[in-house]
């Protein structure tokens, strides 16, 4: 439900139609819900939303069309699966994962077990340096894809081009164990 705003250019205060107010006038106090009326007489005009020129349109519909790529990109492209189990490991586990493979290794450890949602994941540390290595491969090109996509986004010249924008390109996701 759209409701009216109202602005006082005076006090610079708004008002949104049926909201309690509560208001000093000349002869008391006023608190309740104002008529149009009162409003006008306490200095408020109807705020009409200015209509938004082509370009404004256009800034909007390539926001929203960003808006949706990096949803998808959260959703459908940041994602790998390990025997049938959807995942993703994000730039500071990764660091963190690399880290902890690094110091195992030195101490001498073949075999590396590690939790991820509930789950055990048991692999020779060489099959984690591997598996590692890909996903940081995969996410880097997956990164790319996105800053590329963002750059045609932003070059298009029409609504009509942004609303047909598909997100294609991204390699093909990595499935570890199936």
């Amino acid at each position: 439900m759209n409701r009216r705003r109202y602005y006082n250019p005076t006090t610079q205060e708004w008002y949104t139609e049926g909201n309690s107010i509560t208001k000093n006038i000349s002869n008391g106090v006023f608190s309740g819900i104002p008529s149009v009326e009162q409003l006008e007489s306490w200095g408020y005009e109807e705020y009409i939303e200015p209509t938004p020129t082509p370009e404004e349109l256009l800034a909007r519909a390539k926001a929203d069309k960003i808006a949706e790529l990096e949803a998808y990109d959260a959703s459908e492209v940041n994602n790998f699966s390990v025997n049938g189990k959807d995942m993703w490991l994000d730039h500071d586990v990764r660091q963190q994962l690399r880290i902890s493979l690094d110091a195992l290794s030195q101490a001498g450890r073949e075999n590396v077990t590690k939790w991820f949602e509930g789950i055990e994941y048991t692999y020779p540390i060489d099959v984690w340096y591997y598996m590692l290595g890909l996903v940081e491969v995969y996410a880097s090109d997956a990164l790319n894809v996105t800053e590329a996509h963002k750059a045609a986004i932003n070059a298009l010249e029409s609504i009509e081009e942004v609303e047909v924008y598909q997100f294609d390109g991204y390699p093909e996701k990595l499935v570890f164990g199936e």
